[in-house]
């Protein structure tokens, strides 16, 4: 594997030593020169180009802006070694250290600035925030919406140390199209507020009425530093303000903070999610349980008597399952368990509810449908339960199932429960008359088999 290399570059002998050192401890490579003009002339000739530079301000023949400069020019040059060369990070290191020198080297895309004398280890950190970064939201998507390119790098630089993925837009236009996108989910979205076309307030106004983006972030970069514009980012929606030039530091640390925030929310709703989930379904089957079926059978049956709709139920039990448990464990009555819901489950619509009601015993309600549809269903899964083979690779066995059928027009059910006891009447008929059968509430006939999509019957 290639060593990543370090360009650090510093007029004083002690100081390259300290860093090559520090660094070369840690599994860098590094090469050095002693002012800018050197550094210059070795990214000319260099076959391939530092990973990063650390770059003193104050130096002699060729100080650290200059270089800064002369580097970052590259990037309008038709060649493309001067153009990879451009976009090479560049942290200071550097004993002046003030809010000027900061700012100048923000314009210049300098993404950090270390103050002499440092600590040790301080080198070794910063560089790797950028060239190894820890993955502290992993999955996390920012939105960075600035017509400037230069300020998109800065952000997306300072965000992938946090395996942030970064996606650029240049105005308030583009932000909202990739925002209505297929993949539009975003954790934090960073605006710019003088923009073309639309501005970064109104860009905001429109984000705080989107249902997807209501509770994300907005984090607004501005040159405005006066109160009424600083006053009308926030009457927009926004979360957070930070002033152009920023220093990178900050605008890392803010950042981070809106993330852990947006990281929590994330894991909270998952496990929202994850409790309402168990809270509705059963645990082996898959399938909603008993609680939920009573609840949404209620709703379902008075919508179905509004608008003068047939509704039908019905109820399936497993024959002789206790012998499946006895004979063969419960590890293997589970699998036949889960096995049937499967088989249940792939037979459904969208708009019918399926529930395991209790052991071995299971309900279905379907919205819009009469006792002929429901009688078609039954059937088809009885006969596909019949021929299905349960298999653990040890034991084969084959389980039948018996099925009761009612429909509110048929029954004239006045309430879900009317509707589900009368479907629970026919299974009780299903057992009584042998099993492995369909029975319907209100006819004595009981269904053999089902052709061409219509039930066939035969007299007892």
């Amino acid at each position: 594997m290639t060593k990543q290399t370090v360009l650090v570059v510093d007029d004083s002998s002690t100081i390259r030593t300290i860093i090559q050192r520090e660094l070369a401890n840690v599994g860098y490579e590094v090469l050095a020169a002693e002012n800018g003009m050197e550094a210059l002339a070795m990214i000319e000739w260099m076959t391939d180009l530092p990973d990063i530079i650390t770059l003193d301000i104050d130096m002699p023949i060729m100080g650290g802006f200059e270089v800064c400069e002369r580097l970052r020019a590259g990037k309008d040059s038709p060649s493309e070694r001067k153009q990879l060369a451009a976009q090479v990070p560049i942290i200071f290191v550097s004993a002046n250290d003030n809010l000027e020198n900061r700012e100048r080297g923000y314009q210049l895309e300098v993404i950090d600035f270390i103050s002499k004398p440092f600590s040790p280890g301080d080198i070794t950190q910063a560089i790797d925030r950028v060239l190894n970064p820890k993955e502290q939201f992993p999955g996390m998507r920012a939105l960075v919406v600035d017509d400037a390119a230069s300020v998109r790098r800065i952000i997306r630089s300072n965000l992938n140390r946090s395996g942030v993925e970064v996606v650029e837009a240049a105005d308030g236009h583009e932000a909202l199209a990739l925002i209505e996108g297929e993949d539009g989910h975003f954790d934090i979205v960073i605006i710019d507020n003088l923009m073309p076309k639309m501005n970064g307030d109104e860009l905001c106004r429109r984000l705080s009425k989107n249902a997807r983006m209501e509770q994300v972030p907005k984090f607004f970069i501005s040159s405005l530093n006066d109160k009424e514009s600083i006053l009308a980012f926030f009457k927009a929606g926004a979360s957070d303000y930070l002033k152009k030039p920023f220093i990178a530091e900050e605008l890392h640390a803010r950042i981070e903070t809106h993330l852990r925030v947006r990281k929590y929310v994330n894991q909270l709703e998952i496990l929202n999610k994850q409790l309402e989930e168990q809270a509705s379904h059963d645990g082996l089957t898959g399938l909603f349980n008993r609680r939920y079926f009573q609840e949404a059978s209620e709703r379902i049956f008075s919508q179905a008597h509004r608008y003068k709709q047939d509704l039908s139920c019905i109820m399936l039990d497993l024959d002789y399952f206790k012998k499946v448990n006895d004979n063969h464990g419960h590890a293997f009555g589970d699998l036949v368990l889960k096995g049937f819901a499967k088989l249940i489950d792939s037979r459904l619509r969208k708009s019918d509810i399926a529930a395991r009601y209790g052991g071995e015993e299971f309900i279905l309600f379907l919205p819009n449908t009469g006792a002929d549809g429901a009688v078609y269903l039954a059937e088809s899964i009885r006969e596909k339960a019949e021929k299905h083979c349960y298999s653990d690779g040890t034991t084969e066995l084959h389980v039948t199932s018996s099925i009761g059928v009612s429909s509110m027009l048929m029954g004239r059910a006045e309430r879900s429960e009317n509707l589900m006891s009368q479907a629970d009447e026919a299974l009780y008929r299903a057992k009584e008359r042998g099993r492995n059968r369909v029975e319907i509430y209100g006819r004595e006939e009981t269904v053999r088999f089902v052709k061409m999509g219509k039930s066939v019957k035969a007299k007892e």
